[in-house]
């Protein structure tokens, strides 16, 4: 099949095709009028093909014909300037593909199957390349990350302060080394890496307020910044019920009071009589502090039926405790003797009783402590914790507050109007917002100048979620309390070139997918053409040879 590539439409082409027509007539004439008596038909026949080749060439330069054939070239591969050659011909004789393309060659190509290597492309290459493709296309695509460089990441965008951030990522780490999350100098969390593709989940309870910037480190390099919103923790009223008071619960009790938060302490005295002690103003408990011997007290029972949480402290004999719990409560708390010895160490000095929880689909562990929590009407949350007050004595105030921030975290009855967002979260990409307890079912949510239009879910009333497509890299208000950190391509810049081939890949069997109907009836349209075209050389050539001959022709008589 042959095609031209000219553009029949425009009308300077039009004065082309009159100026080739007006070329030819005009050779012939000039040949007829030229030609005299003595001039033979034979030497007239080789004037008349001579001029009628250089016409020919001179048409077939204007109009470009395409040569157009249905054979397919099956396989092709296309790999960004990320991928070393060697790995691209790993790849290629791994894969069994017959040709290998650059960004700038794949023009006038045809094939059925494209895959693409690594992700550093130019901008403007999937938009080229839109074009150039059919939609029957199958486009694949394999990552390619060199060492130490962040292949995915992810972490909460917006969380509450007390909550446990996770940081979960994966690199080819080159040796065995360190990943660590650092607020300034202190190393809040840490996991070793093994040679190889690593994976690491880094956590940490939030104890900051607002915009919050953590680093996360590679060995000694440092990697990004992680940047989230913290929101603030709503003060409760806490009732500690306990027959003994010791320094364990006075401390909490201060630390507690201290943050804003109302806390009542009651104490039998004797039978029938009863102290309290309150610092700030109380009311109606949101969580009951006790021991295992309130497990049956008549307050604690009637709390939990209410919607309130209980948190048991202070267990001295872990199996006959938590039988108590169980017992009066209905949980389901298993644990196991780990250990003869008395305590355990935890984290520093810290250290817990001879037991581990169970591994239950029934409860929660706090990370990083010994702490279980089952959710029945409200929350139960069960502590292994031998005491916290030495650390808080021995001067490490935050050790002692990412302990009881944690826990508290754990327990807090349900937050109104809490929304979720996964980070990083790029400009120009779509990200989803989901909102659970929300207050009076707002119809939309205003972020930044935008306004959001929410979806609510048909289970859940307070549930809803929205999709949308940032248009800035900033710090977008999305209410009083909560803002959504938009980046760009500088923040983990690899990863984000991974997610716009990504993007490019699911959009394209997006749109397979929507048109599978049309390509099954229109099939002999979508077939593939494999085009070729004439050099340029062979061009020049061509016209070099035509007027040689022409020159030459006269002198042979």
């Amino acid at each position: 099949m042959i095609a031209f590539d000219f553009n029949w439409s425009e009308p300077l082409n039009l004065v082309l095709i009159l100026f080739l027509i007006l070329l030819g007539s005009g050779q012939i004439w000039l040949l007829l009028r030229s030609s005299g008596p003595d001039i033979s038909k034979q030497k007239m026949g080789i004037r008349i093909a001579l001029n009628l080749l250089l016409w020919l060439t001179v048409a077939g330069f204007v109009l470009q014909p395409i040569f157009r054939s249905i054979v397919l070239s099956g396989k092709v591969m296309i790999a960004g300037k990320d991928v070393p050659s060697k790995e691209i011909k790993r790849i290629q004789d791994s894969l069994h593909i017959r040709e290998v393309f650059s960004e700038g060659n794949l023009k006038g190509k045809s094939f059925d199957t494209l895959t693409l290597v690594g992700q550093d492309f130019s901008p403007a290459f999937f938009s080229d390349l839109s074009q150039q493709i059919t939609t029957s296309v199958i486009i694949n695509r394999i990552p390619y990350f060199s060492d130490h460089v962040i292949q995915s990441i992810s972490w909460n965008g917006i969380i509450r302060k007390g909550q446990v951030q996770r940081i979960i990522g994966s690199v080819n780490s080159s040796d065995a080394q360190w990943a660590k999350v650092k607020f300034g100098n202190q190393t809040l969390d840490s996991v070793k890496l093994e040679k190889g593709n690593q994976t690491f989940d880094l956590s940490f309870p939030v104890f900051t307020e607002k915009r919050t910037k953590v680093d996360l480190y590679l060995g000694d390099d440092h990697q990004e910044t992680i940047q989230f919103f913290a929101r603030p923790l709503p003060p409760l009223t806490f009732q500690i019920i306990l027959d003994n008071p010791d320094f364990e619960s006075r401390s909490l009790a201060t630390w507690l009071g201290n943050r804003g938060n109302s806390v009542e302490i009651s104490t039998n005295l004797s039978k029938d009589i009863r102290s309290k002690l309150t610092l700030n103003k109380t009311g109606t408990p949101d969580v009951i502090i006790t021991d295992p011997k309130n497990a049956s007290n008549a307050e604690v029972k009637k709390a939990l039926a209410t919607g309130k949480s209980i948190l048991f402290i202070n267990l001295s004999n872990g199996s006959s405790d938590i039988t108590s719990i169980n017992s009066a409560l209905g949980t389901k708390f298993q644990i196991k003797k780990i250990s003869n010895e008395e305590a355990l160490p935890v984290i520093g000095e810290l250290s817990k009783l001879p037991f581990d929880f169970g591994k239950s689909n029934g409860y929660m562990t706090v990370s990083k402590y010994p702490v279980a929590v089952e959710k029945t009407t409200g929350k139960v949350a069960v502590s292994l914790l031998n005491e916290t007050f030495p650390t808080l004595l021995n001067g490490d105030s935050i050790s002692y507050g990412n302990i009881w921030t944690s826990v508290i975290a754990a327990i807090h009855p349900a937050y109104q109007s809490n929304v979720e967002v996964n980070s990083p979260v790029y400009k120009g990409f779509k990200t989803d917002l989901k909102f659970n307890n929300l207050i009076n079912n707002p119809v939309s949510m205003v972020l930044g100048a935008d306004t959001l239009h929410l979806n609510y879910s048909a289970i859940n009333k307070q549930s809803a979620d929205v999709s949308f497509i940032p248009s800035e890299s900033s710090w977008l208000k999305l209410s009083d309390d909560s803002e959504i950190n938009i980046t760009d391509s500088l923040d983990f810049n690899d990863y984000y070139k991974s997610k716009i081939v990504d993007q490019f890949v699911k959009s394209r069997l997006q749109l397979q997918v929507e048109l599978n109907d049309v390509v099954k009836v229109s099939d002999q349209a979508l077939q593939h053409l494999n085009e070729s075209r004439i050099p340029d050389w062979i061009w020049f050539l061509t016209f070099v040879l035509c007027f040689s001959a022409l020159w030459l022709e006269p002198k042979f008589n």
